[in-house]
């Protein structure tokens, strides 16, 4: 009999030892969607790749077609509109509680993130296309038309301008954000050129041509710099590091792109024209992985607890194990994926717009799918 106990208890321990060992699971949930655009439009595609806004309380999103919208991110109701001809498409900055973006209607915005509000504006005088940055009191935003501008960010009055126009070059639609690296304001411009600028008076430092012989020069990516090095892709030709006191090459992959590049340790993710997401040793350019996007370009990658978030163009928001590339979960949100996920760390929501110019809240998140009894 007390044989017959104790190897009942040793199966009901080791039962229960198996089931507790299964893995986590990386689930993916909707809370909500939303319409970003005021009335349905018909006209033809647009490309809506405003990454979402966080505040507190408020995630804001913009279409390419009629302005921004600001939902509450735990009921979904919408707390304001400010119409906008041609809308927002490259994206905003928030920065001490005042959002600053450029929009399809050749104005530059500094609006309260609260109410909608406009402070003020600024005459890009060409489509703003391009995500600004802000340090330091200052904007630094390029125009559709290759003019860089560095602005009051208080006031919106006019600093300098650097001006490098292209008329004759076929380019992507699209523009660099900045970076600022020490006294420099990097940028990259639609005829291949990475292009290092004083960031008091505007004057060229250096500049290097990243891309002179494909059909797509443009380097819309925005450069990131990481110790003394930049990473930066051009559109059709490649993902280049780059010494940051002179600009010299130190490594490339002949794969282009045209978003910003993910840094993580010594690992750098990155998304690329070929409808690649991958995974580089960012100090020797060497492959760790690589993985085909099913269904288009992917946008820029961001990174959550371990895994990799990638929208594909015509597809889905895709999870990827970021050590090793393992696909975990998707959500498709009908015809695709044109922004980049941004991510709330401490809550695990995540939003981004669709081709539709809808806003998704989803909440990602591990979690344990084990039973208490092995024959249950």
């Amino acid at each position: 009999m007390r044989k017959l106990l104790l190897a009942t208890l040793a199966l009901i321990t080791v039962g229960c030892s198996t089931v507790r060992t299964v893995p986590n699971k990386f689930v993916v949930e909707k809370r909500w969607v939303r319409e970003t655009l005021e009335q349905p439009y018909i006209k033809g595609r647009r490309i809506h790749r405003f990454s979402p806004v966080l505040t507190d309380k408020l995630v804001i999103g913009g279409n390419s077609i009629d302005g921004l919208v600001a939902y509450d991110r735990g009921s979904a109701l919408k707390r304001w509109r400010l119409p906008i001809k041609d809308g927002s498409e490259a994206g905003a900055q928030l920065a001490e509680d005042i959002l600053y973006f450029g929009a399809g209607d050749g104005q530059f915005y500094a609006v309260q993130p609260d109410s909608g509000k406009t402070l003020w504006t600024y005459p890009l005088r060409a489509e703003g296309i391009a995500k600004p940055l802000i340090q330091n009191g200052v904007v630094y935003v390029l125009g559709g038309n290759n003019v860089m501008h560095a602005l009051n960010a208080k006031t919106g009055k006019l600093i300098w301008t650097y001006n490098r126009r292209e008329a004759s070059n076929i380019s992507v639609r699209g523009g660099s954000q900045p970076a600022l690296a020490g006294d420099m304001v990097l940028v990259g411009f639609s005829d291949g050129v990475l292009v290092a600028l004083n960031k008091s008076s505007g004057a060229v430092l250096w500049e290097t041509g990243l891309n002179r012989n494909k059909r797509f020069r443009d380097v819309d990516a925005t450069p990131v710099v990481d110790g003394d090095r930049i990473y930066v892709s051009s559109y059709d030709g490649a993902l280049y590091s780059l010494g940051l006191t002179d600009g010299r090459v130190i490594w490339m992959i002949d794969d282009g792109g045209y978003e910003e590049v993910l840094l993580n340790g010594n690992t750098l993710y990155y998304s690329s024209t070929s409808g690649k997401t991958m995974a580089l040793d960012k100090l020797s350019g060497k492959v760790i992985w690589s993985k085909d996007n099913p269904r288009g370009i992917g946008t820029a990658p961001n990174l959550h607890k371990g895994v990799l978030m990638v929208g594909e163009m015509e597809g889905a928001l895709r999870f990827l194990d970021a050590r090793t590339g393992e696909f975990l979960d998707e959500f498709a949100p009908g015809r695709g994926v044109t922004s980049k996920a941004s991510v709330d760390p401490s809550t695990g929501e995540v939003y981004f717009m669709s081709t539709d110019a809808n806003l998704f809240a989803l909440k990602v998140s591990w979690k344990r799918f084990a039973k208490d009894w092995p024959w249950e």
